[in-house]
């Protein structure tokens, strides 16, 4: 591998589901896995700071609160980690599965996404359990969720997309349809609240903006050549936007990371393959670094695989900027 990168010391032992910078630390990387535990990171000095196993089955989704953290999964149970990183909480349940995770910092909420068709939000500031501020039915299991400022999007079974303001969160802004005509895997919002870029299964990206629809597009990628001219297609696991410059980059199950342009509707760059599928992206808070989780995703069932990484790759400025719009 580059060496613009580095894959950080005593990673995770089973699936890493997710992996979540710091919003203005740029070292403090969080990672959740199938191995029950939370782990924090400092990327920096690629040292393993604290981990915790407070849950008793997977976590699926983790998030940085003002202050310490969350985690949510397969044992139902939301659990919050204090600020000191030594000790953790239980802030609630739901009735089935926690799949996603999103701190609102401007008020404080924690939402709570999960396979019961609910949507829950909770008091970030109240330590030990509580009922939930609010409760959303949804007609399908949350699959995927992001948070800009006070808007939510959430991706649902079924294809469905919800756009929720948090001030107003009785009835979504507006509900789409995913153009992508297979399973969503993840939903990003983007950074200047446009819109949305959501990917699949089926090796597609979808660009959609709020309030029309003139401009949505869909792409084909993370796929390849076979011998008989027919296309291998990899499900597209998961999206982060660069917090300076907009573009995004995907992650699939063929271990391909690209960068994409989403305004001139091309690709930027396809960084070297890694050793198994990519599970989860994240860039630091100043973009001058890109988190990478290498973890088969089982997408082929059960066979030998590579060990779970996480590598830290250095961004260049001008890596991520956009190219000049041609006239």
């Amino acid at each position: 591998m580059s060496s613009k990168q580095f894959e950080l010391s005593h990673p995770p032992s089973d699936g890493i589901s997710r992996i979540k910078f710091h919003p203005t630390d740029n070292s403090k990387l969080l990672v959740s896995s199938w191995d029950k535990q939370v782990r924090l990171y400092d990327t920096q000095k690629d040292q393993l700071t604290s981990s915790h196993q407070g849950h008793q089955a997977a976590v699926l989704d983790i998030a940085f609160g003002n202050e310490g953290a969350f985690s949510g999964g397969l044992d139902r149970r939301i659990l919050a980690w204090d600020s000191s990183f030594s000790r953790t909480t239980e802030v609630g349940r739901h009735d089935g599965e926690v799949s996603a995770l999103e701190f609102v910092p401007v008020n404080g909420i924690l939402i709570s996404g999960s396979w019961d068709r609910t949507l829950r939000t909770w008091d970030g500031r109240v330590q030990g359990a509580a009922s939930p501020v609010a409760k959303l039915d949804v007609e399908e299991r949350v699959y995927s969720m992001s948070v800009r400022g006070t808007l939510v999007a959430v991706a649902l079974a079924g294809r469905k997309i919800l756009i929720y303001d948090t001030r107003r969160f009785e009835d979504p802004l507006e509900i789409r349809e995913s153009s992508l005509k297979f399973p969503t895997r993840c939903v990003k919002l983007m950074p200047d609240y446009r819109g949305f870029v959501c990917s699949s299964v089926e090796g597609r990206v979808a660009v959609d903006y709020l309030g029309t629809e003139k401009s949505n597009y869909a792409f084909k990628c993370h796929r390849q050549a076979a011998d008989d001219n027919t296309d291998l297609v990899y499900p597209v696991n998961t999206v982060a936007f660069h917090p300076v410059h907009h573009t995004f980059v995907t992650g699939g199950s063929d271990g391909v990371v690209s960068l994409w342009d989403p305004d001139n509707k091309k690709r930027l760059k396809q960084y070297q393959a890694y050793p198994t599928s990519i599970s989860a992206l994240d860039f630091n808070a100043s973009g001058s670094a890109l988190a990478i989780a290498s973890s088969y995703t089982y997408d082929e069932g059960e066979k030998s695989h590579p060990p779970d990484s996480i590598w830290i790759k250095a961004i260049s400025e001008n890596e991520t900027k956009p190219k000049a719009k041609r006239m």
